[in-house]
Formats: C-alpha cells, sequence, structure tokens
C-alpha cells in the first residue's frame, strides 16, 4: 500500500507551508461539507466498501485513502507550478479510482501471500522490515517538525519538542506500527513478485533486437555530436551504444593554485568583472538614441575612465595567476622528472599529486579516464585544446596553463574507436533490462488476473452516498 509520506524525495522536506496549510484548510471544508449529508455518521462510515474473505475496508478507511492520494495529486501538481482544484468532482473521482485500485490490489496480494505461504518473513526480513519501517517514522518526525509546527514549537527541545511531534504524527494517522505493516507488505510483495515472474526469460534475439535498437538510438543521437556524447560519457554511468568518430580518453594530475593565490585571482576576476559592468553600463547609454547629450558626455567619460581601469586590472589578473604558476612549479617539474625518469610511475603519481576529484579512486571517470573531443565545451579550453594536441596515445603534456585552476599535466589514454559498442561487452547489461521490463509486464497481467479471480465485494455507490 502506498504510504502518506511517499513525496519524500530522500528524505528531504519540501519547504512549501502555506500551501500544506492551504490544502489541510480545503480538505476541511470538504470533509465538513461532506458530513452535514449524513444522516447517522457513525453507520455511515461504518457501511463496507471492499471486502475479500475477513479483510473489510469500511467508508471511513476508504475516504482517508482517497483523501491522501488527493493530496499527493495536489502535491504533485504543486510541484510542477499547477494549483490543483480538489474540489473538483473530476479530480475527486480520479482519487476515488486510483485509492479503490490500489485498495483491491492490496487486497488481493494479502490473500496471494497467505495462500502461497509467502507472508512468512525470516528473521533477516523481519530485522530489515523493522529498520525501514524506523526510517520512515524519522522522516515522518521531520516533516511534522518542519512542515507542520511553528516556528515556537520547533525550538521546543527534548520531552516538549518529542510531544508536539508525536501529537503532529497522531493527526496525521501515522504510527511506526503503520509503518511496519507497510515494510512488511514490501517484502511480501516482492516474493510475491519473484514468485510470478520465475519462469520468465529472454531470448537470444530479443537481447540483440533490443541491443540493436540500442545502437540506432545512440547513433541517431550522437554520429554528428561528439560534444554530446562526451558530456554523457563523463557525466553519467549509463550505457552508450554508439561512439562518434574524433573521441579520445585522457587522465590528468592537477596542481590547484595554492589557496592564497586563488583569493589573489578571485579578486583580480571580480575587479575585471566591477569594470566591464561598468562599460556595459556605459556603452548602453551611449547607444541610446534617447540620452541627451550631457548623459552621452558622462558616459564617454565614465567609458574612457573605465577603460583604463580595465587595463589596469587584466594586468593584476595577469600578475595574479603568473604569481599563482609560480608557486606550483617546483611541484609540476618534479612530477614531470619523475614521469620522465619513468614513464610507467603514472599512476602512482597520478593516486599521490592529483587534486582533481573527478579522477581520485572511487570516482566514476578513475578507470577510464575522462573523454574529450574537437572543440567540446564542458572542459576548460586549455584543457580540451592540449588533450587533442598529444600526438600518440601514451604521449604527456607539459604544463599546461587552465583557466580556472591550476596546471593541468595529461596523459593520452586510448581512443574510443567509432561505430557501436561490442555486443558482448553490453550483452548482459542489456539482457537484464529485457529481462526486468518483461518481468514488469508478466507481474502487471499476473496481478490484475489476481485481482479479478479474487471475488472482491465492492459497493463503490456508498462512498459517495
Amino acid at each position: 500500500m502506498a504510504k502518506v509520506f511517499q513525496y519524500f524525495t530522500n528524505g528531504e522536506i519540501p519547504m512549501k507551508k502555506k500551501a500544506l496549510l492551504a490544502m489541510l484548510l480545503v480538505m476541511t471544508l470538504l470533509l465538513s461539507s461532506c458530513a452535514l449529508i449524513v444522516k447517522d455518521e457513525a453507520v455511515d462510515k461504518s457501511t463496507v466498501i471492499l471486502k475479500l474473505g475477513d479483510k473489510e475496508y469500511n467508508k471511513a478507511e476508504v475516504q482517508n485513502y482517497v483523501d491522501n492520494v488527493l493530496y499527493q495529486m495536489y502535491q504533485n501538481a504543486y510541484n510542477s507550478g499547477v494549483n490543483l482544484d480538489v474540489t473538483s468532482s473530476t479530480v475527486i473521482a480520479s482519487a476515488q479510482d486510483t485509492a479503490i485500485k490500489q485498495l483491491k490490489q492490496d487486497m488481493t496480494l494479502r490473500a496471494k501471500a497467505a495462500e502461497l505461504g509467502l507472508d512468512q518473513l525470516t528473521e533477516e526480513e523481519t530485522a530489515q522490515a523493522k529498520e525501514n519501517a524506523a526510517s520512515d517514522l524519522e522522516t515522518a518526525k521531520l516533516y511534522v517538525k518542519y512542515y507542520m509546527l511553528d516556528e515556537e514549537s520547533q525550538n521546543l527541545e527534548g520531552e516538549e519538542l518529542d510531544k508536539a511531534i508525536d501529537e503532529g504524527l497522531t493527526q496525521l494517522g501515522v504510527s511506526l506500527e503503520a509503518y511496519e505493516k507497510a515494510a512488511v507488505d514490501e517484502v511480501v510483495d516482492s516474493k510475491l513478485k519473484e514468485y510470478a515472474v520465475k519462469d520468465v526469460t529472454v531470448s537470444e534475439d530479443e537481447i540483440k533486437a533490443e541491443y540493436d535498437a540500442k545502437v540506432a538510438a545512440d547513433e541517431e543521437k550522437y554520429k554528428e555530436n561528439a560534444n554530446s556524447w562526451v558530456s554523457a560519457d563523463n557525466n553519467s554511468t549509463s550505457t552508450l551504444y554508439y561512439a562518434p568518430a574524433g573521441v579520445r580518453r585522457v587522465k590528468q594530475i592537477l596542481l590547484k593554485y595554492k589557496a592564497d593565490d586563488q583569493t589573489a585571482i578571485n579578486e583580480a576576476k571580480s575587479k575585471v568583472s566591477e569594470i566591464n559592468t561598468k562599460i556595459s553600463d556605459a556603452q548602453k547609454i551611449l547607444d541610446n538614441a534617447d540620452a541627451t547629450e550631457e548623459e552621452k558626455a558622462a558616459a564617454q567619460a565614465d567609458l574612457d575612465a573605465a577603460n583604463a581601469e580595465l587595463e589596469e586590472a587584466n594586468k593584476a589578473l595577469e600578475e595574479a595567476r603568473n604569481t599563482a604558476f609560480a608557486n606550483l612549479d617546483e611541484d609540476a617539474d618534479a612530477i614531470l622528472a619523475s614521469l620522465a625518469e619513468n614513464p610507467d610511475s603514472w599512476d602512482k603519481l597520478m593516486e599521490e599529486k592529483n587534486e582533481d576529484p573527478g579522477l581520485q579512486a572511487g570516482s566514476t571517470n578513475a578507470e577510464k579516464g575522462y573523454s574529450v573531443c574537437e572543440g567540446m565545451t564542458s572542459f576548460d579550453s586549455a584543457f580540451v585544446e592540449a588533450a587533442m594536441a598529444l600526438k600518440s596515445v601514451g604521449d604527456v603534456s607539459g604544463k599546461v596553463k587552465g583557466e580556472a585552476y591550476g596546471y593541468y599535466i595529461i596523459k593520452y589514454i586510448s581512443d574510443v574507436p567509432e561505430g557501436p559498442t561490442d555486443y558482448e561487452s553490453v550483452k548482459e547489461t542489456v539482457k537484464s533490462g529485457v529481462l526486468t521490463t518483461k518481468q514488469d509486464t508478466v507481474y502487471d497481467e499476473t496481478i490484475e488476473q489476481w485481482i479479478k479471480d479474487a471475488g472482491i465485494k465492492e459497493d463503490l455507490g456508498a462512498l459517495n452516498n
């Protein structure tokens, strides 16, 4: 069953308190208006809407679930910049339909798991479910603290804060027990899926067909766009199935500016930027046909002064950079001398001296290096030009002055062959994707059939009476 807090992402708290309060007010009014037309509220709430064996959902329980679905619909719409009208009959009908489908599925899966004996968990599975539930409850507590409590209550400590949070959890109708049940259901659902798809297989033809489709798609996407390919290769762990011409891989040893030098460079850059803004502002006045002669004269004076300032500021920036590089020369020269003496020492030196986090041990590109091509724009142009200037695999550049960070020492690692990625190298990845898709389809179809065969008794008309 869906969780109340499934709209959280990685435990982060969406800070939209005003939107939440508005939504809660709307929901309160909506439910209050419904109550006005109920003759016997207790009897009405206890009306059975869904029944399967001993499991029942009465009107109050179903409505609570519908409210959760409505909230999630509202939150998703709000995050997309849309103000969803939760009082709309169409929206309410959609939420009810979703809630009923999910409840019927949940009832069916619980019954099927019991029938197959898959609802019994091992000690390890139970322990993991409890751990997951505890984590979910902590997320809910953070939600209550930062999303429901006022500023004064948020600043409470110890037992007082715990009490305020517990009251918020009660208002939301969530508890550790509810989360533990949901966590157990997740484990059971996983077992049910394993049971349903245990005989699903994929053929060699299916794998090859999917590979061919992926190759064709990537060829169309990247063949004439090497820049896009290297960006994808450097910034994603996804498999690419076709490589364009002109791509190579390189590694580097980056020696960053010393902290004081970096500060001096930043200050000099800031000064240059400030003066360029003055020049731009003055030029706008000079280009403005409506500006008076007096305004233009003042602007021209500002422009002349700024240009003179810019020349000095650029000199100061150049001096700051020259000083910064000079302070790196000793270390850079020592690295190059070590490489000249022992070319095989590159990996050891890169591990010891490199200050580029993108190539440090454990990073995505540490093993293969960076992909580069002519004219790529995602890296410093000085780095790209030096990398592409290397003649042969194994060549190492000298000290390359970077624009932003310091010295680059670059090694040409390999060429990326143009054309489709070798089938055997990606076969297992493709197979896994095809199998997962096929299993998901089979499981969805199996669930639909289980629901049809379950014989759930329903009284949906009573939901809106």
